[in-house]
């Protein structure tokens, strides 16, 4: 087992009859949260923070210390990320995204697993983030650029 974890049947989450929107719209519709609650009521599931980094690592052939050599992190903080022991600060979520390769779009769905905020293109580090995500910069090139402007850097 590479994290601990997984995301169902040959690593998929599972398939989603509602999109947000319609959930939101359920939601914003009803006059009783247990009313809405019950309407929603599986299509809530998404996968957590532990179960997507399983599965992403898993799609990359990659286990747990091959994951911490990369994003800088260390062996015993990584295996505490993997078995959900321990949540990850924003960053640290950009650090792996960055090592996994994900998509911008990947990288929003890790950040709301981990609990975080969406990237936003109107902030500059956002910005010069996206752009190190989108060119597959990596780590230290990512923290490189937003050092050079004067940002805070990812590590």
């Amino acid at each position: 087992m590479l994290c601990g974890y997984g995301m169902g049947e040959k690593g998929h989450a599972k398939t989603r009859a509602r999109d947000t929107d319609e959930l939101l719209s359920i939601l914003q519709q009803s006059r009783s949260l247990t009313g809405a609650l019950k309407a929603i009521d599986g299509d809530t599931d998404a996968p957590g923070f532990p179960e997507r980094l399983a599965g992403y690592m898993a799609e990359r052939g990659m286990n747990a210390a091959q994951l911490s050599e990369a994003a800088l992190l260390s062996r015993s903080f990584t295996y505490q990320l993997c078995s959900g022991e321990r949540r990850p600060g924003r960053d640290i979520v950009l650090r792996l995204a960055l090592v996994l390769e994900l998509t911008v779009e990947q990288t929003q769905a890790f950040l709301r697993a981990a609990q975080w905020g969406a990237l936003y293109p109107r902030v500059v580090r956002d910005a010069v983030i996206i752009f190190a995500i989108q060119n597959r910069l990596g780590v230290p090139a990512t923290d490189e650029r937003l050092l050079s402007m004067g940002l805070a850097g990812l590590l």
